[in-house]
């Protein structure tokens, strides 16, 4: 975790060069860069066991793939994304100053998507759980627009990201019942069924999976001894998850905790 840590912080560095040499070329002027650290909820719309089994790189061992997980038993889900952006804020127009580009690179450390079944209706399985553990990098671009009322400073606009999902685990554990059928010996023939029950507990390595999502954002600032710059922001949007030929759907609620210095 530190080796990732110290390798984000310096390719942010490197990237706070980079985009200065191309934002002086672009004739657009840096006035702020800072961190932002915020709480994602990237929620994958009808999240379940295909979902898991799909991205999952062996498959499952276990006879679970065939059975019919009905999204009326599944008890619980999660998605948590801890994530930290640094970021670059970007003058685009000259004659609209109240205009601003956010321009950064994102990391979520220990990703946590799941989902939990627990039939009573499904005479094959009474409780499976399915989890996953991840860390995604990504760019990020939002376009804002600013407005100064009292000593508050409001934002307000659209953005998006592009990243991978990478390093991850999938768990699957739980039980389910299997059955034999035997040929009966002797004058009357017959078939008898041998019911199991088997408890499984595996682990998997997860796809790569690329991302990308698109939300509208606002934030409440203040600046404090005339350059620092402290407050709250806001995420809600949609997206997509990608591996293969897996698509799945999510959608984006985020809040974080916002710290810039103004170059200004």
């Amino acid at each position: 975790m530190k080796k990732i840590i110290v390798l984000f912080f310096s390719l942010c560095l490197v990237s706070f060069g980079f985009a200065q040499s191309i934002a002086n070329i672009a004739g657009m002027k840096i006035t702020k860069f800072g961190l932002t650290a915020s709480y994602d909820q990237d929620m994958i719309n009808d999240i379940g066991a295909d979902y898991f089994i799909a991205t999952s790189r062996g498959g499952v061992q276990a006879d679970i793939a065939d059975f019919a997980f009905n999204q009326r038993d599944i008890y619980s889900m999660i998605c948590e994304n801890p994530a930290l952006r640094a970021e670059l804020t970007l003058q685009p127009f000259r004659a609209l100053r109240n205009i601003q580009l956010n321009a950064g690179a994102s990391v979520m450390f220990d990703r946590n998507d799941g989902a939990y079944y627990r039939s009573n209706e499904n005479i094959d399985y009474s409780r499976i759980s399915f989890s996953s553990r991840s860390n995604e990098a990504a760019i990020d671009f939002a376009l804002l627009y600013h407005q100064k009322f009292l000593f508050l400073h409001l934002y307000g606009g659209v953005g998006t990201n592009l990243g991978m999902t990478f390093g991850g685990d999938i768990n699957v554990r739980g039980s389910y019942y299997k059955e034999t059928a035997f040929t009966g010996q002797g004058t009357d023939g017959g078939e008898l069924v041998d019911r199991e029950l088997i408890y499984f507990d595996e682990r998997h390595s997860m796809k790569n999976i690329l991302h990308q999502r698109v939300f509208l954002q606002g934030a409440a600032t203040f600046i404090f001894l005339k350059r620092l710059e402290l407050g709250l922001e806001g995420r809600a949007g949609v997206g997509y998850r990608l591996a293969g030929d897996v698509v799945a759907t999510t959608q984006l609620r985020s809040i974080g905790i916002i710290a810039k210095w103004n170059l200004r």
